[in-house]
């Protein structure tokens, strides 16, 4: 006998969103499930008025005839005082969310198959990630949420730059492409739980290390640090942590240009 599973998948940013409208180079991003030994590809791609899923303070169970679920991974916004337990909010898409769909056969009783994703990254090394997936006869409708790790780190073009000399920046935001702000209404993700350091080298064969402080909710996301001299900077790699998930991400950029 054989049958066939319908399978939705959905790429969760770990604390955030799912990777869509405000991903970095969303539509690069590849997905393929294994069959007869050889990756299928599944269609993961922006189209209109396509979202990222909603987010609310209730989590919404199956029931026949909705559609979708909340993810099984809550946002989660530390506050302010220590030991105190973090805000918590679910991840809900609908039937505008961007995921990818797959029907595949199932010729035996069960059967383990592979999801493949490769997202793409600022310094151009994919992340690549991979879940199995466990299909049986007895079940033709599948949901899986491949959850993928880490911070989204990008070199903001100069009309971005507020009026601040020989000063180095840097965006640090979700995967999902998600801000940073200091708290403000409907901030998910504030900028006390991230740490952002730079390695400066400059072009006589030196280096310092600096620690970047946000900001300014003008400017979401954006984090700075001042520099001696900006014309003497050669690279500056980028590092940022998120305490609350262990999330880490990194940009190399080259100021010699």
């Amino acid at each position: 006998m054989q049958t066939t599973a319908n399978i939705t998948i959905y790429l969760q940013a770990l604390g955030g969103k799912f990777l869509g409208p405000n991903a970095y180079h969303t539509n690069d991003i590849k997905l393929s499930i294994m069959l007869d030994d050889k990756p299928d590809p599944i269609s993961y791609q922006l189209t209109e008025n396509v979202n990222d899923g909603g987010i609310g303070p209730d989590f919404l169970r199956s029931l026949p005839s909705t559609y979708g679920l909340s993810s099984f991974l809550p946002i989660l916004t530390p506050v302010p005082a220590s030991g105190s337990a973090p805000a918590v909010n679910y991840l809900t898409p609908n039937n505008l969310t961007i995921c990818g769909t797959v029907s595949v056969p199932v010729s035996q009783p069960t059967e383990l198959r592979t999801v493949s994703v490769r997202i793409p990254r600022p310094n151009a090394d994919d992340l690549v990630l991979t879940q199995s997936l466990a299909l049986n006869q007895m079940q033709t409708d599948y949901r899986a949420i491949v959850i993928v790790p880490g911070l989204l780190l990008e070199q903001p073009t100069t009309a971005e730059l507020p009026n601040l000399p020989n000063t180095i920046f840097a965006y640090v935001k979700m995967m999902c492409g998600c801000p940073i702000t200091t708290g403000i209404p409907k901030s998910y993700w504030a900028e006390n739980d991230f740490l952002v350091s730079a390695e400066v080298f400059d072009k006589n064969g030196g280096s310092e290390r600096k620690s970047l402080t946000f900001t300014s909710d003008a400017t979401p996301s954006l984090f700075h640090a001042a520099v001696n001299n900006l014309a003497n900077v050669k690279r500056v790699n980028f590092t940022a942590r998120q305490k609350s998930t262990g999330n880490i991400g990194y940009l190399s950029v080259d100021y010699s240009k």
